[in-house]
């Protein structure tokens, strides 16, 4: 864009502005109707409940649910830490900290988490509009709401809004923005407040969510397209990012202990499955060729395509040499572009530089496919559509005044620019229709997997995981019709999770529990014993396994698989509440006590656990004890007084 006397000019560091700038008029509106627009498409999750991993990071996460009370554990301990008790690879300290205040304004309420997530979204939508119109201060308003349209209308960013916990995406992304707006201003003013600003937001976004580190590459990008071939000056600039991206990874080192990435499974990431390099790199063309084809026609959406419902494949595959010339194809562009600052080039760079990260060609990563990992980079999308775009419309009439590029001194003509509005406009509306369709799926985890298993019918994750759904509606349901077809749904779908992957500990687990809710207590023992074949480390059904025990008035060996669940998992509360009850039963009552009290560190407000320790005292003889523990138990829970 800094192209002599064509393009805006950059003196001394500060801009001079080109003809068709001073033409273009400062709609000041323009970026809050955006933002309207953006809050108005989310408007229909406002009365969704929790879904997907809300759970882990909210409903179950003793840690968020102690408030600001909670922060300190926030910032001092992995992203999971409240929820389950194994080594953590992620850490996210600040949306946590969003949740936990959240939690403590108005505990357990879905409305305004979700209304959270949406208000950040929408001011997401107005520092985009201001930070490209700072960027490219010579085009014209309306170009850069188009592009800003194609943004916030695209239904991929479903999954990032109506999904409470992907607030650290929002979070990261917003903060990234404010910095390079900032970045931008110091490049214009050549002032160092601006860039410390701009530092101080790309801390905040990579405390929200560590793929804030691809900015390392954007702020060059920016640099190198705003400043004048003769101004260097952003080069020097851009060598402070380090410093807050090294704070990062020093804190995420002294939290997490170690920079190895997590143990993942075939069933998070399917590329796992793959037969060597050859099979990895095909299949991951093929998904990374599944983006670029959502992107541009969002029809197929869902939030899980893992193992097997895209099957590892070689380059005989016609969907692989045709993902791979697509990608092939931009990059020759990007690269082309890029050395003259083309700015469809620039789009198509800012994407693989956002992208790259989760496109699995470089690291590892615990997913193999997600529609959220194109939040950030569905940006760079917009941008070399819109910039496509134009300059398509005004090649015509550029070349007819003798040239064969588009003039940035030229005044702003509507009408050159209507197919540009009507295709982006069109595009953006039939995006928006997507949006407002695709929320109604993240109402609750129930209604999400019961319309992605249509998409996705042969993944094995999705699966399993309605059948837990279809479980808990099961144990919900009144008339008892519905109640077995539930049942005989759930028991279908944990069967087919089992066929797709053969090895699957969960399932097994699920599909015992589910006999032993049908009272077929010795098939439930069995499908046990294969569970814990595939996964000896799940205390979930050592515990269900010792309620059988308890149940048969087998107390040995309840205590035994009791005590095995609490060892693997000090913070499960189920368990400590069962061994309780077996230390009670047996006239253990210390034991019985520092088990429930253990159980109520965790989960400060659970009712039967101070039940059962008015219980427990009571039964040893301190009857103050046993009314105080019984009192706060009715407290909590008042249909628990008989």
């Amino acid at each position: 864009m800094a192209k002599k006397s064509k393009q805006t000019k950059r003196s001394k560091g500060k801009a001079v502005v080109s003809k068709a700038a001073a033409d273009a008029p400062v709609l000041k509106w323009l970026p809050w109707l955006l933002g309207l627009v953006a809050f108005l498409l989310y408007a229909n999750t406002l009365g969704h409940q929790y879904a997907l991993d809300d759970a882990s990071v909210i409903t179950d996460n003793f840690v968020v649910k102690k408030g600001l009370a909670g922060w300190p554990e926030i910032f001092t301990t992995h992203y999971r830490f409240g929820y389950w008790n194994s080594t953590g690879t992620l850490y996210r300290p600040i949306s946590l900290a969003v949740f936990a205040l959240i939690w403590q304004v108005s505990p357990d309420n879905p409305f305004l988490f979700h209304l959270v997530n949406i208000l950040f979204f929408a001011a997401t939508i107005v520092v985009l509009f201001k930070t490209l119109r700072a960027f490219w201060p010579e085009l014209h308003d309306y170009i850069i709401a188009a592009v800003t349209f194609i943004f916030l209308s695209h239904p991929v960013h479903v999954e990032v809004v109506a999904n409470i916990k992907s607030l650290d995406e929002i979070l990261s992304f917003f903060f990234s923005l404010l910095a390079v707006r900032f970045y931008l201003e110091h490049l214009k003013q050549q002032k160092n407040n601006y860039l410390v600003m701009a530092v101080g937001f790309y801390t905040l976004a990579l405390f929200s969510k560590e793929n804030a580190i691809t900015f390392l590459a954007v702020f060059p990008l920016v640099g190198y397209y705003y400043s004048s071939d003769k101004n260097r000056n952003w080069i020097k600039a851009n060598t402070v990012f380090i410093v807050p991206a090294a704070i990062f990874l020093g804190c995420r080192l002294m939290v997490l202990k170690t920079q190895s990435l997590e143990v993942v499974s075939p069933l998070d990431n399917l590329l796992v499955a793959t037969n060597g390099a050859v099979e990895w790199y095909a299949t991951t063309i093929l998904l990374i060729g599944k983006y670029l084809w959502t992107l541009l026609i969002p029809l197929e959406l869902g939030s899980d395509f893992g193992y097997n419902q895209i099957p590892a494949t070689g380059f005989g595959n016609i969907k692989v040499l045709l993902s791979l010339l697509s990608i092939l194809g931009l990059m020759g562009v990007g690269v082309w572009g890029l050395v003259k600052k083309n700015k469809a080039a620039f789009g198509i760079v800012f994407f693989a530089i956002s992208f790259s990260i989760y496109s699995n060609l470089f690291i590892k990563i615990g997913s193999s496919y997600g529609e959220r990992f194109l939040y950030v980079g569905s940006l760079g999308y917009a941008i070399a559509l819109v910039m496509a775009l134009r300059y398509f419309c005004v090649k015509k009439s550029a070349i007819r005044s003798g040239g064969s590029k588009i003039s940035e001194n030229e005044k702003f003509d509507l009408k050159k620019y209507m197919v540009l509005f009507a295709v982006t406009g069109l595009l953006g509306l039939f995006y928006a229709t997507r949006t407002i369709l695709r929320n109604a799926a993240w109402y609750n985890s129930y209604s999400l997997y019961k319309t992605d298993i249509r998409t996705a019918p042969n993944s094995a994750k999705l699966n399993y995981h309605l059948g837990l759904e279809e479980v808990k509606e099961a144990l919900k349901a009144k008339v008892q019709n519905q109640k077995l077809q539930l049942q005989n749904n759930a028991f279908t779908h944990f069967r087919k999770a089992i066929e797709l992957y053969p090895t699957y500990g969960d399932a097994y687990g699920q599909l015992g529990l589910a006999y032993y809710r049908q009272k077929q207590p010795e098939e439930a023992l069995k499908n046990y014993q294969i569970a814990l074949k595939y996964d000896p480390n799940d205390a979930k059904v050592y515990s269900n396994m010792g309620v059988i025990y308890f149940e048969k008035r087998d107390m040995k060996k309840a205590e035994e698989v009791y005590t095995k669940a609490v060892e693997l998992d000090p913070r499960y509360i189920d368990a400590r509440r069962n061994l309780g009850s077996v230390y009670a039963q047996t006239g253990r009552f210390d034991q019985a006590i520092t088990q429930f009290s253990e159980g109520i560190k965790y989960d400060p407000n659970n009712a039967t656990l101070f039940l059962y320790l008015g219980y427990v005292y009571r039964d040893k003889g301190e009857v103050n004890r046993a009314k105080e523990y019984l009192e706060k138990a009715y407290q909590l829970d008042p249909t628990l007084r008989k």
